[in-house]
């Protein structure tokens, strides 16, 4: 990625499981799941009547209600779990109103009695001019309801399996459901561990950032798959460093992404009311689990995996074998060891140095090397001897002249 202009890579991938910087990834995920494990099967996790049955009281008030003293109410009937009660306030144009959402009491007299108690106290508090909604839900439709929401999950995911494998390739779409397999499981545990209800406001936001964990996953595995169409050709890098380059690639956008988004989520959870803050820490837990798995838990599973195809570990040693003779190409000569090859060794050198010589000391020599004498032209003021010394010498040649004269 680019900081001010200047490239900066980081060693974020790497091509086994059990060595840095993988085992530092690997190792922290490891333990928040097995602590949102050990939370979940000690604590349980708290769901709305939605899930578990319950009973929803909305009334329009003659004067507005304190959210903690009708909490003091309920909280007198905790032998049959109404501390449990989500309780709402609100103000429209005809008046103040009061939302409660009490647990589902399974014997029906005092289910009546309960109810009817509670309601009489908030009549007397602060007037009940009229009930806008009451409803009851049964334990088995909520089980229908928690049925049905984990058979929407499945079928999302394996949608996503087929999308991606069709997109991309399969490998791809496992290490992407792996990822999103590790944000639920952390996301669940902190849901047992802060005691938050889940409902089907939840339910929408966990879908939502399952979407947007995926989202980046992909935005990453398409780099990934780009630079490995480019790159794996050359049979230069291996596809651990291809990963690697594609996550540096993708590092500064994911995150701008994920703190443009992180931001109004932050806001709703701080200033919002109690069903946007249970919207809001959904989301906030998603956003920022689904950027870290992308980069940090389905990029090195992917990495681990493609490099055991042949194809990749044969590039691999390629490259290892190449990087081991520049090495030993850079490297500087050693002094020679004492004995024969010592002295082969020395005499090599002594050649080398020899023959470094001859090569500078060849141009000296072309320099300082005189220049032939051009033949004298023959004057005007030479002697008939020696003009008759020049011309009897050639192709034809006096002598054969002279031969024939004496025949």
């Amino acid at each position: 990625m680019f900081i001010r202009a200047r490239e900066v890579k980081f060693n974020l991938i790497g091509s086994s499981a059990v060595k840095p910087p993988n085992l530092y990834w690997f190792a922290f995920s490891a333990t928040l799941i097995v602590l949102s494990l050990a939370v979940l099967f000690t604590m349980g996790v708290n769901l709305g009547i939605e899930f578990k049955g319950g009973y929803l009281l909305k009334v329009r008030l003659d004067e507005a209600a304190d959210v903690e003293e009708v909490r003091g109410i309920l909280g007198e009937y905790a032998d049959q779990g109404l501390d449990q009660t989500i309780v709402q306030v609100g103000d429209t144009d005809d008046g103040p109103i009061l939302i409660l959402r009490m647990p589902y009491i399974e014997e029906s007299q005092a289910r009546k009695d309960t109810i009817d108690a509670v309601t009489e106290e908030i009549d007397a508090r602060y007037g009940i001019e009229e009930v806008l909604q009451e409803e009851q839900v049964g334990s088995e439709w909520g089980r229908e309801v928690s049925r049905k929401a984990l058979i929407a999950l499945a079928v999302f995911l394996v949608v996503i399996l087929i999308y991606i494998t069709l997109r991309l390739e399969f490998k791809m779409a496992v290490t992407a459901i792996i990822a999103l397999i590790h944000d639920t499981l952390i996301t669940i545990g902190i849901y047992a561990l802060t005691g938050r209800q889940v409902t089907p406001v939840t339910v929408i936001a966990f879908l939502t950032i399952l979407g947007y964990s995926l989202y980046d996953t992909i935005v990453v595995f398409d780099r990934v798959e780009e630079n490995a169409n480019l790159l794996a050709r050359s049979g230069r890098i291996s596809y651990a460093d291809i990963v690697n380059e594609s996550v540096n690639q993708t590092l500064m956008r994911s995150i701008g992404t994920t703190l443009t988004t992180l931001l109004p989520i932050i806001t709703i959870l701080i200033f919002g009311g109690d069903t946007l803050k249970d919207f809001a820490f959904a989301l906030f837990l998603g956003v920022f689990l689904g950027a870290y798995s992308s980069i940090f838990i389905a990029s090195p599973l992917l990495a681990i995996w493609k490099e055991r195809e042949p194809r990749y570990v044969a590039m691999r040693e390629k490259v290892e074998a190449k990087g081991a003779r520049e090495a030993i190409l850079v490297a500087k000569p050693k002094p020679a060891a004492a004995g024969a090859g010592g002295e082969k060794a020395a005499e090599a050198e002594q050649q080398k140095q020899a023959a470094e010589e001859t090569m500078q000391a060849k141009p000296e020599a072309q320099k300082e090397k005189p220049k032939p004498a051009s033949k004298p032209a023959a004057s005007k003021g030479a002697s008939p001897a020696q003009r008759k010394k020049t011309t009897t010498k050639g192709p034809s040649g006096g002598k054969k002249k002279k031969k024939k004269k004496k025949k």
